[in-house]
């Protein structure tokens, strides 16, 4: 029910502010007590719900600048790694960043911080589809994908190829 309402609040209140594919998106959250955990701390699976507001503003802020819709998204994969906990009444601020973009998925990375420390990071991969079929990132961006985070997805794609072969049948 929280991210649906935050989800509202955004599409009421954020207007259609547009960007550029190299933009970073920012956002900013004050934790309310609904989103506390048992242990008295912003607990993992709220970064999760922060991050799909991120990509939901960065892709409606993007509309111009694409070729094609986008259609429906699907998470491929996310990755989180926690840094320091986040108590009552923090104000979080979240940066969404285009990583870039290979022959099946896009790469965003989402940055938290509070106040100016670094809380939590993650990265997401996702696929685009339409009518059934996942879309080309190539047929929904304009232009090369960004190779400042190359490294980043590379090194990410090999973690995870290494442990589908590592999972598959023994």
């Amino acid at each position: 029910m929280n991210l649906l309402i935050r989800f509202f609040l955004l599409w009421l209140f954020s207007g259609q502010t547009q960007h550029s594919q190299s933009d970073t998106v920012r956002q900013s959250y004050r934790i309310q007590p609904h989103d506390m955990g048992w242990r008295n701390h912003l607990p993992n699976f709220r970064f999760l719900s922060f991050m799909e507001l991120g990509r939901f503003q960065f892709w409606r802020g993007l509309k111009q600048e694409l070729k094609r819709p986008a259609g429906m998204r699907l998470i491929a994969a996310q990755d989180m790694i926690y840094i320091r906990p986040v108590g009552f009444l923090a104000r979080l601020d979240m940066e969404t960043t285009l990583l870039g973009w290979d022959k099946k998925y896009v790469y965003f990375r989402h940055d938290f911080y509070v106040g100016k420390k670094l809380v939590a990071t993650g990265i997401v991969k996702e696929a685009c589809v339409a009518k059934g079929a996942v879309l080309s990132p190539e047929d929904i961006f304009s232009g090369e994908s960004p190779q400042s985070a190359a490294g980043i997805v590379e090194s990410w794609q090999q973690f995870q190829a290494e442990v589908r072969s590592a999972s598959g049948p023994r």
